[in-house]
């Protein structure tokens, strides 16, 4: 398009504009796009209101990119790669393109995807092995799951309390079962539970029975950020303020349902 010429869309018309031609003039108003494929035309301003089709845009099936055919007589220019009529290319967002062989004389553009709210959750969404969410105690995807700290492994919080327990009979310390370090602290992961309901809504299947969920809900002691004692004595006033609703025994260890730990 020449200066002194204005473009617009010839499409279906919708409400919902899912990508512009935004003028790099101020003087000149953008081309709005409202429909999965449309042919833009270049008006020359005059007596005979002649217009010539200039290019096709066709929207890409991830709903981000669009490929643009030449139907011009004359080249193009898209991020300064020349494009001959009639061929087909794939434009991006913020792409700009030259409606002629050259930067001067001719109005440049440049590409915008308009993403909506839904268009942006489909790009966020990521991809994980399930895996890499499953508690390696009962091997299934984890149910309330909480976090060890330092070496940062997640269980089941049924099942997690339920190795807490037996461990404060047996020993002075707690050992993750999958790193065998010594576990000092064990809280609720939040960030991690939302992904744990994002794969069972996903894939139904991987669900537990409702008599499952109950029995690991009858295990499970870990309401919030909770410190795990081991022999050597610490600030008791420090200890109770990260237990929930716990007791430190004498000897340093967690006071599991209000019961003394055994040495």
């Amino acid at each position: 398009m020449d200066v002194g010429e204005s473009s617009f869309a010839k499409s279906k018309s919708s409400s919902e504009i899912w990508a512009k031609l935004v003028c790099l003039d101020s003087r000149y108003e953008d081309v709005k796009i409202s429909s999965n494929e449309v042919v833009i035309n270049s008006e020359t301003k005059g007596c005979s209101q002649e217009k010539h089709e200039w290019c096709k845009i066709t929207r890409n099936s991830d709903q981000f990119s669009a490929t643009m055919q030449n139907k011009s007589s004359n080249v193009i220019l898209v991020n300064d790669i020349v494009v001959q009529s009639e061929d087909v290319f794939d434009i991006e967002c913020g792409a700009v393109v030259i409606a002629g062989p050259n930067k001067e004389g001719y109005l440049s553009y440049k590409f915008k995807v308009m993403c909506d709210q839904e268009s942006s959750k489909q790009k966020l969404k990521i991809s994980i092995d399930i895996e890499h969410a499953q508690c390696s105690i009962c091997l299934n995807i984890w149910h309330d799951v909480v976090t060890n700290a330092p070496c940062l492994h997640s269980f089941c919080n049924g099942c997690f309390s339920e190795w807490l327990k037996r461990s404060q009979k047996k020993q002075r310390g707690v050992l993750c079962l999958q790193y065998r370090a010594v576990v000092r602290f064990a809280g609720r992961n939040h960030f991690l539970h939302n992904i744990e309901e994002g794969l069972l809504q996903a894939d139904p299947s991987l669900r537990r029975s409702d008599e499952e969920v109950a029995v690991l809900n009858s295990y499970a002691i870990i309401k919030s950020n909770f410190v795990i004692r081991s022999g050597e004595r610490q600030n008791r006033k420090r200890a109770r303020f990260f237990m929930d609703a716990r007791s430190v025994s004498e000897d340093g260890n967690v006071d599991i349902d209000g019961e003394e730990s055994d040495d």
